[in-house]
């Protein structure tokens, strides 16, 4: 079979050509020629999203990266005195191929690493990279040397997968990860770590959360996602992060998962005490796994509809923008709730204190009562009103 003529080919065809190939193609043809490398640089690719991921050994992990975005899988090479990557075809006889869906470079140096990643942020226009560093089998000057290199590049999340790390380690990273950066920790935690900075990324994961406190959560502040995986937290302790949600007077995040610890029962009456909600009602059954809250205190704040969702041992929590569309309808509603219960509040207080000198303005209350009422009824359609006191 005859090679293609792709470097004769007119540049129309070419781009129109190399428009329609994966990220994995792309990088593919770049190695096979500079020339082609060269041409490829000048088209300026889009990609949603490159993983690099790194270490000693080479990972066994089961990734499929969606269109338009690309997976890098490195293995540590005997050999560190090679010459810097300066072309990727210079990668020819390192690129193993063993799937369409990734691109593994096998016996590549730690300055070889690191210069792909020069070529290849040269190849695509990416928003974001995300490192991944395999440590379950390095020395603590190994995961040092790693992390410092990493930490000079561009990248939007850093993630480490280990067997367990060492509170000395895990403080180090902490101190020096940029708290713009996304934050992945896949490893056993020590019971008596903690970190001023634990909670503080815009995006946190931890697969073992269990040396979290209650007082960690409370410190969140203006964040995007968190998810714990095993925790030490009860119902008890959720019911604590919402009720200080409810009444602090800024934005605290977007959603936090958290896994209870391990044994717990979901206890619906515990997780919502001292709570105003609203719950879905499907066919007359009432579904308490899906809840809807207002803050007590709303502040500057924009997201203000709590959703709280709870599944086996499993908590879902949060915050919307009513105003951008989504839950305004369940904002309107919850709003409702809170004025009815206050103007009830009200009208106790007056009749326990009434004297009868305050007819008319406990008139003018119930008048508001039954308004109030009237609109919750036209409005609310679709859900239980809910109140667990203490």
């Amino acid at each position: 079979m005859k090679k293609f003529p792709i470097l004769k080919i007119p540049d129309v065809v070419f781009r129109e050509v190399t428009s329609m190939m994966t990220p994995t193609e792309i990088v593919k043809l770049s190695i096979s020629d500079f020339k082609l490398e060269l041409l490829l640089r000048n088209r300026n690719y889009k990609i949603n999203k490159i993983l690099f991921q790194t270490g000693n050994i080479h990972p066994k992990l089961d990734t499929s990266p969606k269109k338009l975005c690309l997976s890098v899988f490195f293995e540590k090479s005997e050999n560190d005195k090679r010459n810097p990557v300066t072309q990727l075809a210079q990668l020819h006889d390192t690129y193993r191929e063993e799937t369409d869906e990734r691109v593994y470079l096998t016996y590549v140096s730690l300055e070889e690493m690191f210069s792909i990643y020069s070529n290849l942020s040269r190849l695509f226009l990416c928003p974001f990279h995300n490192w991944a560093l395999i440590s379950d089998d390095m020395k603590p000057q190994e995961f040092r040397e790693y992390t410092a290199k990493i930490l000079t590049l561009e990248f939007q999340r850093f993630s480490v997968h280990a067997k367990t790390m060492s509170n000395d380690l895990l403080t180090e990273l902490m101190d020096k990860l940029p708290q713009k950066m996304e934050f992945f920790i896949d490893s056993n935690i020590p019971l008596d770590y903690s970190h001023p900075k634990a909670l503080k990324f815009p995006l946190t994961i931890y697969t073992d959360a269990r040396w979290l406190k209650v007082e960690d959560l409370l410190s969140i502040r203006n964040l995007r996602n968190i998810k714990l995986g095993q925790t030490n937290f009860d119902c008890s302790d959720v019911n604590k992060f919402i009720q200080y949600w409810s009444d602090c007077d800024e934005d605290m995040m977007k959603t936090v998962w958290i896994k209870l610890k391990e044994g717990t029962q979901i206890d619906e009456q515990q997780l919502i005490k001292n709570l105003i909600v609203i719950s879905d009602i499907y066919n007359g059954q009432l579904e308490w796994g899906w809840m809807f809250m207002k803050p007590r205190n709303m502040g500057d704040r924009k997201f203000v509809v709590g959703r709280l969702e709870f599944r086996e041992n499993e908590v879902i929590f949060s915050a919307h923008d009513p105003s951008k569309g989504d839950f305004s309808n369940e904002y309107s509603i919850l709003e409702l709730v809170h004025q009815k219960r206050e103007c009830e509040e009200k009208i106790r207080k007056m009749e326990k204190e009434f004297r009868g000198l305050r007819d008319t303005e406990k008139k003018k209350l119930q008048m508001e009562l039954e308004e109030l009422e009237r609109k919750l009824t036209d409005l609310n359609r679709a859900y239980k009103i809910r109140n667990v006191e203490t």
